[in-house]
């Protein structure tokens, strides 16, 4: 449970594909298209491809304007999805390392790019076009969007914040006993979740909401929703540079991020933290659409 209350137990030993981590074969002038799924319970991954400049053209299923990540470092958090093309302009019988460097002092080597012998596929890359065409998502309408605020609360070094159980300064510890470590406006859904809780909040079938997350803890929160896909606004006051559409956002500590989407899909949905120690000690709730 201590582990609950912070980042969630990430574990020591990562595979690939349910296989220890090896070399990855591949043959200079080929373009690749990888399909990069993070299925840990807590680890958080931030992959770099030493000499590649990978092209992100989908994020959790949907295609996105093609774009290259920042400082070339493709981050996943558990349960998100990253569709990227890659350009093999590596030397024949060369290796490339791909290395997860997300927590500080602990990088290390997830793969590796080898190279075959093989003369070059083609001289120059392909300049065929990488992008996808879109899914027929229905567009927000944000002059009409009904707003939501949703407040992630509690944690080690989370203030006290969290109603009935003790922070850093209180007499308890979050996630101990049986406690819940963390809330959602207050409210902890714990376990498996609790039968007949009223949602969180209710939309009307076909109106637009506009979701703001609000990350007041010391860690961080990959925030998963069922049934939609969102469309990403800004994040910390700052516009999303690419049209992107996700079901899955990744919040750092303090982190606050606007999206929308249209409810079409009735039914009571779940919207929970996708690190599952957080989720099974209070990071979940549902809201309606009816």
């Amino acid at each position: 449970m201590m582990d609950a209350a912070m980042s969630g137990r990430v574990g020591n030993i990562v595979t690939v594909n349910g296989a220890l981590p090896g070399d990855q074969p591949v043959r200079a002038g080929e373009r690749v298209r990888l399909r990069l799924l993070n299925g840990a319970l807590a680890r958080m991954m931030a992959l770099r491809f030493e000499g590649h400049r990978p092209t992100i053209i989908a994020i959790d299923g949907q295609p996105c304007e093609p774009h290259e990540p920042p400082d070339g470092r493709l981050v996943l958090a558990p349960a998100m999805r990253i569709d990227v093309v890659l350009d093999m302009q590596g030397d024949p019988g060369s290796r490339h390392a791909v290395t997860d460097d997300f927590y500080d002092g602990l990088s290390y080597t997830l793969a590796n790019l080898t190279y075959s012998a093989e003369p070059p596929l083609r001289a120059h890359p392909l300049n065929a076009q990488v992008r996808l065409p879109t899914n027929p998502l229905p567009e927000p309408d944000l002059a009409s969007a009904v707003p939501q605020e949703i407040v992630l609360q509690g944690g080690m070094m989370g203030g006290g914040k969290l109603k009935g159980v003790g922070g850093m300064m209180g007499m308890a510890t979050p996630g101990m006993n049986g406690d819940p470590a963390w809330a959602i406006n207050g409210m902890s859904m714990t376990g498996d979740g609790h039968a007949g809780m009223a949602p969180l909040f209710t939309l009307k079938r076909g109106a637009t909401s506009r979701l703001i997350i609000r990350n007041e803890t010391a860690w961080w929160h990959p925030m998963h929703i069922h049934g939609f896909s969102m469309l990403l606004l800004s994040r910390n006051g700052a516009p999303v540079p690419h049209r992107q559409w996700q079901d899955t956002v990744l919040l750092a500590p303090k982190d606050t991020v606007e999206c929308a989407f249209v409810a079409d899909n009735p039914g009571d949905w779940m919207l929970h933290c996708h690190v599952a120690d957080h989720q099974m000690a209070g990071l979940m709730t549902v809201f309606r659409v009816s």
